[in-house]
């Protein structure tokens, strides 16, 4: 019992020396070696790894950004701190903004090179327009490059649509509905490279598809939660331009009134919903019974006018003016009697994959209405809104059917979604882009965009990879001065493969960091051009200092800065400022001359 005893007091001590070791360990080191994204450290922390890390909180490390990226404070060296939740703050490179190349038009800063989040503003020659459609536009430095790419396009030749904004027209261009209607606005086809702002999100309905990117001829698709209907338009696309029409709001049911059926005549302002509060001037075409003014209160006209139908004229000519009056009430009394047997109409008719919103009644009475919707995923197609006209009901919509995509068949057709998402269904009129599985391309079909389809009536055409041709392999890929692959050098590489270069400490590296393999040959590799090395000697014999911001630092990269001041009662030699920034070029450093007070050599 003794040694029972003894073996769990041992076994427990251990337990306890293991958890509270554990503890001490996993709160005392906590940092393992950082993985930067487009960044590094110095060689000699990857070469001994298992000796620097795991290291202690409140150790230091500094990083550096590679060629073309830079932190977020836009240095191209960062420094990080071990804490007990990791480093802080998380070592990130962000890509640089390099002045683009603008044709037609000019930026009005000279600047070259620009930060994380700054701003860049271009004006378009006259003639010609920014991807927005203005004069003149502002892009931001954003951690992926720019906002979106500036441009200025000559202004094309315009479709007057009748009720619509004009909009640019080409031959064969389509509307934002998907057809050939010339009721929309038309959408020039061929363009890339055009995005459209994020959509907010819709009080009481929403859209589909939903992405973090929208091109140029994207296609949304509102719709409204239950007792909600639209105002505005179901569908609206991304043109050049940006999002027309407007995206659309919901609003309660109960706050609009449907279009008022007149049989013997018309209404003066004619429109697909009307609001609370909202009022039309009835016109008949021969007589009237009732207001000539009609308003929309909670859902309903107030009122409404009736119109007496036309009668037939005496075949001698025109009555009289009393016989045309007595004409008139004797057609108004027969229309009075239609009117008690037909005003009421039978419930509204079911359609397919929907059905009617409300109200639900038994009988509905001449000129009242019901909403139609469609179930999840189906494309509503004509109007949301019928209403009941003489007995009859106008014409219903239809609920489109949507696709879903086939796993199957997008195997057989070496096919992958470009995009990423959860969900395999589109709606109606959607477009679906595809991208071949590795080693494929797409085959050249009649389909005008290819790995791009739209969902029609539930129906897809698939596009079809086929394996590519066999292509000359590479070598391995040259060696550079000062650099080295950031993996190990294999025998051979397959055309379309691709290595990335890192140079050394405080090395700048030229170029494009990964090359590839085309047709057996290597693309151009990079450059890596060497730092400047701080010289004290030289500071001397110049009399200046170091700014405290580059304190302790001795190396800089090449295109970087060095703040120098002169000393005490010193004075620039050639400019007589007492300040200077020195730009590192290829490893050489230009160091400002200072000398006393009253020697200063003017130039």
């Amino acid at each position: 019992m003794e040694r029972v005893m003894k073996m769990r007091f041992k076994s427990y001590f251990i337990f306890l020396v293991t958890m509270c070791s554990g503890k001490l360990f996993a709160e005392d080191t906590p940092c393992d070696l950082p993985q930067i994204e487009n960044g590094n450290l110095a060689q000699y922390y990857y070469s001994f790894k298992s000796y620097y890390f795991p290291m202690h909180k409140g150790k230091k490390l500094s990083y550096s950004c590679v060629v073309g990226y830079t932190t977020e404070s836009g240095t191209q060296e960062g420094r990080i701190t071990c804490t007990a939740k990791g480093w802080s703050p998380v070592p990130r490179c962000y890509r640089k903004c390099t002045k683009p190349v603008l044709e037609n038009g000019t930026f009005y800063s000279t600047e070259m090179d620009f930060k994380i989040h700054e701003k860049l503003q271009f004006k378009c020659n006259p003639g010609y327009l920014s991807p927005s459609g203005a004069t003149e536009d502002t892009v931001q430095c954003q951690p992926q490059g720019w906002s979106f790419q500036p441009s200025c396009t000559e202004k094309l030749e315009s479709c007057q649509v009748p009720g619509l904004l004009q909009g640019s027209c080409r031959p064969g261009s389509r509307t934002a509905a998907g057809s050939a209607s010339a009721a929309a606005l038309c959408l020039a086809p061929g363009c890339t490279g055009i995005t459209c702002s994020t959509l907010s999100e819709v009080a009481h309905g929403g859209f589909y598809p939903v992405k973090k990117i929208y091109e140029e001829g994207d296609v949304v698709h509102f719709f409204c939660d239950k007792h909600y209907s639209l105002t505005g338009f179901d569908l609206i696309q991304c043109y050049n331009f940006g999002w027309y029409p407007d995206p659309p709001v919901c609003e309660d049911v109960k706050n609009k009134c449907p279009p008022p059926p007149f049989p013997h005549g018309h209404i003066s302002t004619a429109r697909r919903a009307y609001h609370n509060g909202d009022k039309v001037r009835v016109q008949c075409t021969l007589g009237r019974r009732g207001s000539e003014e009609i308003q929309c209160e909670g859902g309903k006209w107030t009122l409404p006018s009736i119109c007496i139908g036309t009668v037939d004229k005496q075949k001698s000519g025109a009555s009289p003016p009393l016989e045309a009056d007595a004409e008139i009430r004797a057609s108004q009394t027969h229309h009075n009697e239609d009117m008690k047997m037909q005003q009421d109409c039978a419930p509204p008719p079911a359609i397919k994959n929907g059905g009617v919103l409300g109200p639900l009644l038994a009988s509905y009475k001449n000129g009242s209405w019901v909403e139609y919707g469609c179930q999840h995923y189906h494309f509503l197609d004509g109007p949301s809104t019928v209403y009941c006209d003489q007995g009859n009901w106008t014409e219903q919509p239809t609920c489109l059917e949507p696709c879903i995509l086939n796993v199957t068949d997008m195997d057989s057709n070496n096919l992958t979604l470009k995009w990423r998402r959860e969900e395999l269904i589109f709606l109606h009129g959607d477009l679906i882009e595809f991208e071949c599985k590795q080693g494929y391309d797409f085959l050249q079909t009649a389909i005008p965009s290819l790995g791009r389809t739209q969902c029609d009536h539930g129906r897809l055409q698939y596009p079809k990879c086929v394996i590519q041709a066999a292509t000359e392999k590479c070598g391995s890929p040259p060696s550079i001065a000062n650099g080295n692959l950031t993996l190990p050098v294999l025998p051979q590489y397959d055309s379309g493969s691709s290595v990335q270069y890192i140079c050394s400490d405080y090395h700048f590296l030229q170029g494009s960091e990964t090359i590839y393999c085309s047709e057996g040959q290597w693309t151009l590799p990079p450059v890596c051009i060497e730092p400047c090395t701080l010289s004290k000697t030289e500071m001397e014999k110049n009399n200046v200092l170091l700014q405290a911001f580059y304190a302790d630092q001795v190396y800089f990269y090449h295109g970087d800065y060095v703040g120098f001041y002169c000393k005490q009662n010193h004075f620039g030699a050639e400019s007589g400022t007492t300040l200077f920034q020195v730009q590192c070029e290829r490893g050489q450093l230009a160091y400002p001359r200072c000398v006393e007070r009253g020697k200063q050599v003017w130039t």
